[in-house]
């Protein structure tokens, strides 16, 4: 079942949007942080100058004899897509979907130590993610996805020990997933679908307790899937289908209890379906189609009962339809 991102999250983008980007942000005290967004601003090509043109240190009809003016002016207001905390310094910068082009790289990540938020989802922003990223030690959510960034993820993302959601989805990036993102004890999504990524799945993975969804579909990932990802018990959505992963199932998957979706579709997988998965019993939708999985169809699926899909197609599948799959009364297709 392919979907398109956008859509799946547009509620939440349509919801953020109009409450970070149609209200007036505080107001915020730090030179320190004003001059950096300036000097980033000046880097940005020119049409991502008109979205900003609120980032000003004086107001627009200052005028060259107002220097009595501008003294007075401690505070920097109502700068588009900036929030700032009750100390006064930037909390969040908001810039989804305005038409950004530049490098992240310009921005001085080390001039905003409370920075919490990060989002320039959706522009046209490219070059590499700086390592300097690790300097935002306080952030909790950073989306970079759906831009044009290039080179590998660094493992200095690693050491962003607050973070709990990572979007660095639809890029041009390329390399293996770094070992380091697995020391992202708070992390709780994490989305890196359609980015151009190799190598194998960490099995540092296995220590994202906290992880509830994950996103790996629509890469060049291969190797086996990690024994360590069955420790991921609050995961409510797993998805890695559309790449190259071989071997079997683990059967460790089946302590997931509360997963809801499993797509593993359009992978090289092979073996016996695990009848451990039958002990999932809130799943709603798997997809297990365009593998080499033989053998038969395990019995335990039929406890499935909040099953709504499953597809099962384009494998070497042996044996008869087990009679308890005609328990999966909510089966839609």
């Amino acid at each position: 079942m392919a979907f398109s991102s956008f859509n799946k999250l547009s509620p939440v983008f349509f919801i953020i949007f109009v409450l970070i980007h149609f209200q007036f942000s505080p107001a915020f005290d730090s030179t320190q942080e004003a001059q950096a967004l300036l000097k980033w601003k000046a880097n940005l090509q020119n049409q991502s100058h008109y979205v900003l043109s609120s980032w000003s240190l004086y107001p627009v009809n200052a005028t060259n004899n107002s220097n009595q003016q501008r003294t007075k002016i401690s505070r920097y207001t109502n700068w588009f897509g900036v929030s700032c905390d009750h100390a006064r310094s930037i909390h969040r910068l908001n810039l989804f979907i305005v038409g950004l082009k530049g490098k992240l790289d310009e921005l001085s990540f080390s001039s905003f130590p409370h920075l919490a938020c990060l989002d320039l989802a959706i522009n046209e922003l490219f070059g590499v993610i700086s390592t300097q990223i690790c300097n935002l030690s306080k952030l909790k959510y950073l989306d970079l996805s759906t831009n044009q960034f290039f080179g590998k993820i660094p493992a200095e993302i690693g050491l962003l020990m607050h973070l709990e959601t990572l979007h660095l989805a639809e890029n041009q990036l390329n390399g293996s997933i770094p070992k380091e993102i697995g020391q992202l004890s708070s992390l709780s999504e994490l989305a890196l679908y359609s980015s151009g990524l190799d190598g194998s799945v960490p099995a540092s993975f296995g220590n994202l307790s906290k992880l509830a969804w994950l996103y790996l579909f629509n890469n060049s990932l291969s190797g086996s899937i990690p024994i360590e990802m069955g420790n991921l018990s609050n995961l409510v959505e797993f998805y890695i289908d559309t790449n190259s992963f071989s071997g079997p199932i683990p059967s460790s998957l089946g302590n997931l209890k509360i997963l809801e979706v499993l797509y593993i579709f359009c992978n090289q997988l092979s073996g016996s379906i695990p009848q451990e998965l039958g002990n999932l019993e809130f799943l709603t939708n798997i997809s297990l189609r365009s593998n080499n999985f033989s053998g038969s169809i395990p019995a335990s699926l039929g406890g499935l009962r909040n099953l709504l899909y499953i597809d099962l197609f384009n494998n070497s599948l042996s044996g008869s339809i087990p009679p308890e799959i005609g328990n999966l009364k909510n089966l839609l297709i």
